[in-house]
């Protein structure tokens, strides 16, 4: 269309050439056969050259007349259905190029204008920021680097409408209002310029699934560096705790002395010290690891037993759910077995399971729960070296409570269960988000849908001048079923 669009705009600046090509020909002509006037008409008329007779005009004079106006009138007749037909073209190209537009413009705001990528990252990937947190007097805590989550699968997570709420007035304080609805500096089509850019950084299903994947391996990683027995496991963690050691008297130096830093040229003891356990580290953790790869893949493989054999129990419970059409049902029914305590044997390694995915750290913390659900996770609380709390050297926190609510509401506590009466009610919340204004559960409030959706979302009501009634866009989900269930059955269990 936009080809279409392109040859009809070619034709009609041709045939406007012509056309006024020919009427300055037609007027030089005109000037040039024309004698100078004499004076009044009626004393002059009768000294004029008498112009030609009827017979005369009505020959060739009169045939080269009606041809050019049959020339004139065909190329209307031909020119006005072919621009006609080109019109949907030259719509579709106006919209291509609007969306062009406000999208550069979108991206220039969000990397120079608001500067949104000092908080997200490059095209959205997801980053941190510095910023201070306060007791609930208001009083100074801690400077923390706050980590914000990546915008490259903001709308697998929510609505343009959901995300227009949010840049007009901010989130859990951290997340500044930009829009003037809620105070700040920028437009509606500002925001709705945002809004473009965002939609031309969203990621693929392919690159979305590998994320998560590489973070749910890393989280069973370091459960196994921390709790495993095997002697590489014990080796590792001896020699990753002299990293820490010397990498804690390089933050003491860089304290009691302003500037303190070490480079390849610095030859204070401390950082010798500290390179040097770092390199052994990494030989460590090199020669270790077929060792640890191995003993992931194995302990994913006894998740996947666990769940099948919550599948089999199920069934064995009711032979109807392998029938046609209950799949549905049969997955709920084993995740109700899944989410009670002592119903299926190894159901403990399963809710770890869980709880990785709860807190899985890849895109600063964009496919999980706990940055919303649990204070401390989004800015590293429990971090040994990297706060300071109102002067100590102490952490925020010893551990996290898991789920115990911040941003988002409490989830320990059974709260989950009396919320949500069954696994698949839950299931359904998890993977649809909370949409503004409407309840979910019972009676959850409808509040301002900045609970987000982990399944796969379609936006009916896209925001912007580019789009038409009934235009819709998909977006491919965070997580896949099976990773939902696991994150169900441990909040169930919280």
């Amino acid at each position: 269309m936009l080809l279409a669009a392109s040859t009809q705009r070619t034709i009609g600046l041709v045939i406007l050439a012509i056309v006024f090509i020919g009427g300055l020909v037609y007027i030089y002509f005109n000037i040039r056969s024309a004698r100078d006037e004499l004076g009044s008409e009626i004393e002059l008329a009768a000294n004029r050259r008498q112009y030609m007779d009827d017979a005369e005009l009505e020959t060739k004079r009169l045939d080269l007349a009606l041809g050019t106006s049959l020339v004139l009138l065909t190329i209307t007749a031909v020119t006005l259905p072919l621009y006609w037909l080109g019109e949907p073209g030259r719509h579709e190209g106006r919209d291509v190029d609007t969306s062009r537009i406000f999208t550069n413009r979108g991206e220039e705001i969000y990397v120079e204008g608001a500067q949104c990528v000092a908080c997200h990252g490059s095209e959205g990937s997801g980053g941190a920021v510095s910023t201070a947190i306060t007791t609930e007097d208001g009083g100074f805590l801690a400077q923390v680097s706050w980590k914000a989550p990546a915008l490259n699968t903001l709308l697998s997570r929510f609505t343009e409408n959901e995300v227009i709420h949010t840049l007009n007035f901010g989130r859990n304080g951290v997340m500044p209002a930009w829009g003037g609805g809620g105070g700040g500096p920028l437009t509606d089509q500002q925001l709705d310029e945002i809004v473009y850019y965002i939609r031309s950084i969203q990621i693929d299903e392919d690159q979305i699934n590998s994320e998560v994947d590489i973070g749910i391996r890393q989280g069973v990683e370091t459960k196994l560096r921390a709790e495993s027995d095997a002697d590489w496991a014990t080796e590792l963690r001896a020699v990753n705790d002299a990293k820490d050691a010397t990498a804690w008297d390089v933050t003491l130096a860089s304290r009691a002395t302003f500037g303190f830093d070490c480079t390849e040229q610095t030859t204070d003891s401390r950082c010798v010290a500290d390179n040097d356990a770092s390199q052994a580290l990494l030989a460590a953790e090199t020669v270790h690891a077929d060792a640890l790869e191995s003993a992931v893949t194995s302990w994913l493989a006894d998740v996947d037993a666990v769940r099948q054999s919550a599948w089999e129990a199920a069934l064995a419970a009711d032979s109807s759910l392998d029938n046609e059409g209950n799949e549905d049902a049969w997955r709920f029914a084993a995740l109700e077995l899944l989410s009670t305590a002592g119903a299926i044997d190894g159901q403990e390694l399963y809710l770890e399971y869980g709880e990785i995915l709860f807190t899985n750290t890849a895109a600063a913390g964009t496919y999980n729960c706990a940055r919303c659900h649990t204070y401390g996770w989004s800015f590293d609380a429990t971090g040994p070296y990297s706060l300071e709390l109102q002067g100590t050297d102490e952490p925020i926190l010893e551990k996290y409570t898991q789920g115990g609510g911040f941003f988002g509401p409490n989830l320990r506590g059974g709260t989950t269960l009396e919320q949500f009466e069954s696994a698949a009610s839950h299931v359904d919340f998890i993977t649809k988000g909370q949409t503004m204004g409407a309840t979910y559960g019972r009676g959850g409030s409808g509040g301002n849908g900045q609970m987000p959706g982990f399944g796969p979302n379609t936006d009916s009501s896209p925001v912007g001048p580019t789009i038409a009634s009934g235009d819709e866009f998909s977006y491919p989900g965070l997580l896949t079923d099976e990773q939902i269930d696991a994150i169900v059955a441990f909040e169930r269990n919280l």
